[in-house]
C-alpha cells in the first residue's frame, strides 16, 4: 500500500536526516552559529580546532549540516566569481562525517573518497603523518582553510589524535576542525587531550521554550508541505502539550509528532469492521439453536 500524502510530510518533517534547509532559527542556535562563524574566521590560537558540546537531542547535527552547508555556498560563490585561491585540492571547503573512530590514514582515504579525489601520488600512506598531510592539502591555506567537521567525535582513536597533536599545526592551519561531543567523560578527555591546540569549546544545552517549540513545529510542517488544516490544528495548547510531553528537547518533539501524524494518516475501519472487532473481542451472542 503506497503512504498517504499526510504520512509522505510527516517522514520528511520529522525524520532524523538532519536537511539544513529544514533548519529553523531559535536564539540558542543562532548564538552557536555565531560563535562558530568567530571561530572559522580566526587563524590565532585556538582556530585549529573547535568542541561544540551539548546535550543529546538538542539538535548538534543540524548546526553541523547547516555549518557545512554555509560554508560550501560561500565557497561555490567565490568558484563563481573567481576569487577561490589557486592551488587548493577541491572546490569544497566542508564536509560532515558522522563518526570519527578511524585511523588517520583510513580517515584520510575516507575524506578523499567523499571529494572525489584520487590519492594514487600520495607515498608511504600507511603513514598517520603522510595522511594528515594530505587533509592539509585540501585547505588552500591559512586564509583559506578545509573545514572538517565531526559528529560523535569522542569516537577518534588515540592514534588519530595523536597525529593531529604532533602534526596539525596551532594557529593558521589549512586544516580546521569543527568536534561535536556530548556532556560527558568522554568529551572531557579528548578535548583535555586536545589542550595544546588550545580548543574553543561551545557550549550547547539549552532546550526549547513552549513558544520556540511552536514555531519549531509549524516552521517543519510548512517546509513539508503539510496541508494548512494540519498546521492549523498545531494550535497553542497542542504545541504547550507537545513542548509538555518532549521538554523543549527537538529529537523528543520529533517523536512525538511522528507518533501523531501517524495516527491521524492511519487508515480508519469503517462501520461494520468495527462491529466485527467488538464481537470478536466481546464474545459472539449465543445463537438461539445452541443445544445446551
Amino acid at each position: 500500500m503506497s503512504a498517504s500524502p499526510l504520512e509522505i510530510a510527516c517522514r520528511r518533517a520529522f525524520s532524523e536526516t538532519c536537511d539544513p534547509s529544514a533548519y529553523v532559527p531559535r536564539e540558542a542556535t543562532e548564538s552557536v552559529l555565531a560563535e562558530i562563524r568567530a571561530w572559522a574566521e580566526s587563524e590565532a590560537l585556538g582556530s585549529s580546532v573547535t568542541a561544540l558540546i551539548g546535550t543529546p537531542g538538542l539538535g548538534k547535527t543540524q548546526i553541523l549540516r547547516v555549518v557545512e552547508s554555509r560554508i560550501n555556498a560561500a565557497a561555490a560563490i567565490a568558484v563563481a566569481e573567481g576569487g577561490l585561491l589557486a592551488g587548493r585540492a577541491t572546490n569544497a571547503r566542508a564536509l560532515y562525517l558522522p563518526y570519527a573512530g578511524l585511523e588517520m590514514p583510513d580517515l584520510a582515504i575516507w575524506v578523499h573518497g567523499l571529494l572525489g579525489i584520487s590519492l594514487t601520488d600520495v607515498v608511504d600512506f600507511a603513514s598517520p603523518g603522510v595522511a594528515l598531510g594530505a587533509l592539509m592539502k585540501l585547505g588552500g591555506g591559512p586564509s583559506d582553510p578545509f573545514f572538517l567537521i565531526i559528529d560523535d567525535a569522542d569516537s577518534m582513536p588515540a592514534g588519530s589524535v595523536q597525529a593531529l597533536i604532533a602534526g596539525l599545526p596551532r594557529s593558521g592551519s589549512p586544516l580546521r576542525i569543527l568536534l561535536t561531543l556530548n556532556h560527558d567523560s568522554k568529551a572531557t578527555r579528548l578535548v583535555g587531550a586536545l589542550h595544546p591546540f588550545a580548543p574553543t569549546e561551545i557550549s550547547f544545552c539549552e532546550r526549547m521554550s513552549a513558544e520556540e517549540t511552536a514555531d519549531y513545529l509549524r516552521s517543519r510542517m510548512r517546509w513539508a508541505d503539510f496541508p494548512g488544516v494540519e498546521i492549523a490544528r498545531i494550535d497553542e495548547a497542542e504545541a504547550n502539550r507537545l513542548h509538555s510531553l518532549s521538554a523543549g528537547v527537538p529529537q523528543r518533539v520529533h517523536e512525538l509528532a511522528s507518533a501523531r501524524f501517524a495516527s491521524a494518516a492511519a487508515p480508519r475501519p469503517n462501520a461494520l469492521e468495527e462491529k466485527q472487532r467488538r464481537e470478536d473481542w466481546m464474545g459472539r451472542p449465543i445463537g438461539d439453536d445452541l443445544e445446551i
